[in-house]
């Protein structure tokens, strides 16, 4: 019996096999990314909740709210602030680009975080709406 050589083989199925585990590789980063946004995002909303409540007598609060939310979210598409009887609701919406959406000439992915936040005597209720 004579031996195979196999090096064309595993030349051909390396070939074949590198873009899609580099495709794979690409999807978890942009994924992970794309998560990353999304908690932050929450996280800087539930503290504005959070700062809100806790300072509801000031007079320009809403634009308050809204300076710290544009500090700490870059470019964000839509900002609603609702405010009153001892009640808050923010809502920010963000279009977020990745690498796969710019090869494959992709939408966005649209980022969105709600919550509402109220004062139940001195406790505070924050929840999250989507």
């Amino acid at each position: 019996m004579s031996k195979l050589n196999n090096k064309g083989q595993t030349l051909v199925l390396f070939v074949i096999l590198l873009p899609i585990f580099l495709f794979v590789i690409v999807l978890v980063v942009d994924i992970g990314n794309l998560i990353s946004v999304k908690q932050n995002i929450n996280n800087i909303n539930y503290m504005m909740i959070d700062y809100g409540l806790s300072n509801l007598e000031k007079e320009n609060l809403q634009d308050e709210i809204k300076k710290y939310i544009l500090l700490n979210v870059s470019d964000p598409d839509n900002i609603k602030i609702e405010i009153k009887d001892k009640k808050i609701k923010i809502y920010i919406q963000k279009y977020q680009e990745n690498l796969l959406s710019q090869i494959f000439d992709m939408e966005k992915f649209e980022i969105i975080s709600a919550y509402e936040g109220s004062l139940e005597g001195e406790n505070k209720k924050i929840e999250r709406i989507k």
